[in-house]
């Protein structure tokens, strides 16, 4: 449905000329072709592929969530999203056994970033992090950041 075009669906409608999403999976062209029912899809992509998204006690983006979700094939994802505060960005690379994530987190808020775990050391800016001491949820290392520019890696 996401990516095949000899079937209705998003690449479907790709393959007929659209530029926004349609009313219709077969793309019809005597209905709407700007509707955004059929945009749950690029929820998934910013809030799993690029992982951002705000934690349930957050209001307006004040306490970000990063936690890209990498999966199957796909080896490299970068999305923004802008706040009440700001632009949050994220990129994630996956090559081998390292995996690095930068982020940007606005001013005037504060992001839990989840790493996978188990997967290597981790590094924030090029520091690596004292082994075993960062805490962990549903594999998952979490870190805690305020506003700024960050790169993480676990290699």
């Amino acid at each position: 449905m996401n990516n095949r075009d000899d079937v209705p669906g998003y690449g479907y409608q790709l393959k007929k000329g659209a530029t926004t999403l349609t009313e219709s999976w077969p793309a019809l062209k005597d209905v709407s072709n700007n509707h955004l029912m059929l945009g749950h899809i690029m929820e998934w992509f910013y809030s799993g592929l690029a992982g951002i998204s705000q934690e349930d006690s957050s209001v307006a983006f004040k306490h970000i969530k990063i936690r890209p979700q990498p999966v199957g094939d796909i080896t490299y994802t970068k999305g923004s999203f802008h706040t009440p505060y700001g632009w949050v960005t994220s990129a994630w690379q996956k090559t081998g056994s390292s995996f690095v994530l930068k982020v940007h987190i606005p001013v005037n808020t504060t992001a839990t970033i989840y790493l996978p775990a188990g997967k290597g050391n981790v590094y924030v800016n090029g520091v690596m992090q004292t082994a075993g001491t960062l805490p962990t949820r549903d594999n998952k290392v979490l870190l805690q950041e305020a506003a700024g520019d960050y790169t993480f890696e676990i290699r």
